[in-house]
């Protein structure tokens, strides 16, 4: 999309009554470059997982700018769940607070369920992580949450495999299933709009090829996406751009750990 329809694109939606208060500008990532996000080392007690994300150091934690469609990399402003993302790191955890702009955010599902098929029946957000700058699908992982807290995670070996079980989605366990992310989460939903604070501690992520802990100036990749309706509406930090579904790990964008 060029600048101009851009602009006139936001300024009709401006002209809306019950428009979406964004706090960033939308962005093209059409051109196929990885977009990358520095996060700041912070300290252990400078966030309180509250679904607020009212700290101080969120204001100062790496932007990932708004979400595109993961087909085409172009701004989707009419989409239900524009959403953008912050990151910061500790000594233990990977903080991300992300914000989704979903008025009528959903889900069948408990907090406390084990595994559910959230990208099936709710609306949800989901991070893909592959610690080392490989690029390779070799050892990454995937954790999605949903509007209600409940969280399904996993871990693959290689692109979206393995798979198991049976013909259909509710028979089959995609990944390592047993894995768990030790996820700490809070979402809160408030002014058309719901919140999830996010924290994932290393440890959990010490398995297969992965190292116990980031240092400065290390680089992982990651994606993440915000969908609803069984994925039928769903935007992506780094778009996929036809190269695959949204395990192209060589479409992950690039976290570099800060100072």
């Amino acid at each position: 999309m060029h600048k101009p329809a851009l602009f006139l694109a936001v300024a009709t939606l401006a002209s809306c009554d019950r428009r979406p208060s964004f706090d960033e500008p939308f962005v093209d990532r059409s051109g196929g470059q990885l977009p990358e996000v520095v996060a700041p080392k912070i300290g252990e007690s400078e966030i309180t997982l509250d679904g607020k994300l009212d700290e101080p150091v969120w204001s100062r934690a790496a932007s990932t700018g708004m979400f595109v469609s993961p087909s085409t990399g172009k701004a989707v402003v009419g989409s239900r769940v524009n959403a953008r993302g912050r990151l910061a790191w500790s000594d233990s955890r990977l903080f991300v607070g992300i914000v989704v702009w979903d008025a009528a955010a959903s889900s069948p599902f408990s907090r406390d369920e084990v595994d559910p098929h959230i990208w099936a029946k709710a609306s949800g957000v989901e991070l893909m992580l592959q610690p080392g700058d490989r690029g390779d699908n070799r050892d990454y992982f995937e954790v999605q949450v949903d509007a209600a807290g409940a969280v399904w995670d996993t871990r693959f070996d290689d692109y979206n495999q393995p798979v198991t079980g049976g013909p259909d989605d509710a028979a089959k366990r995609f990944g390592h299933q047993e894995w768990r992310s030790q996820i700490e989460r809070v979402v809160r939903a408030e002014g058309g709009r719901y919140q999830l604070e996010l924290a994932i501690p290393f440890q959990a992520l010490a398995v297969a090829n992965a190292p116990a802990k980031p240092r400065p100036g290390d680089v992982w990749r990651m994606n993440l996406f915000s969908f609803r309706d069984g994925q039928g509406d769903a935007l992506a930090w780094s778009p996929v751009l036809g190269q695959g579904n949204f395990h192209r790990a060589r479409r992950f964008g690039r976290l570099r750990f800060g100072p």
